[in-house]
């Protein structure tokens, strides 16, 4: 008689860090998929911690975001670093900076995330109705 076997599923379990870093991705670039999107750069696992860096781009900018988890005291970090795509006008080098970092929760996330949404947003030129509109644009 063979020994029947069960699949037993853990539902209750907490989420690891890097799970939630995976389901934030998903939110950033939902309805796509994190690969189209996002490269993963390293993914590395040791006794002592969990390290990911990934790596995005926009027209102009490249982020980075590091992030680790240390497995023996529970400090983790997250964190992220912006370089320009391109040079400017004169320059040799690509300029670049640090965004948000410290502890691995969504506070820092989000702040990582509204972060880079400021450093891509655009200033408004002002508007200036014209005084007359000449009747063939009218």
């Amino acid at each position: 008689m063979e020994k029947e076997t069960k699949v037993v599923e853990i539902s209750n379990r907490e989420l690891t860090p890097m799970e939630h870093l995976d389901q934030w991705l998903d939110k950033l670039v939902f309805p796509g998929k994190v690969g189209d999107f996002i490269e993963e750069i390293s993914n590395g696992l040791t006794k002592d911690e969990h390290t990911r860096e990934l790596c995005f781009y926009t027209d102009e900018n490249c982020y980075f975001i590091h992030a680790l988890v240390r497995l023996d005291d529970g400090e983790n970090y997250i964190g992220c670093q912006v370089n320009a795509r391109k040079t400017r006008a004169g320059e040799d080098w690509t300029r670049g900076n640090d965004l948000p970092d410290g502890p691995f929760n969504k506070e820092t996330w989000n702040k990582i995330v509204y972060a880079i949404v400021n450093y891509e947003l655009v200033k408004l030129t002002e508007y200036v109705k014209p005084p007359v509109v000449p009747e063939e644009v009218a």
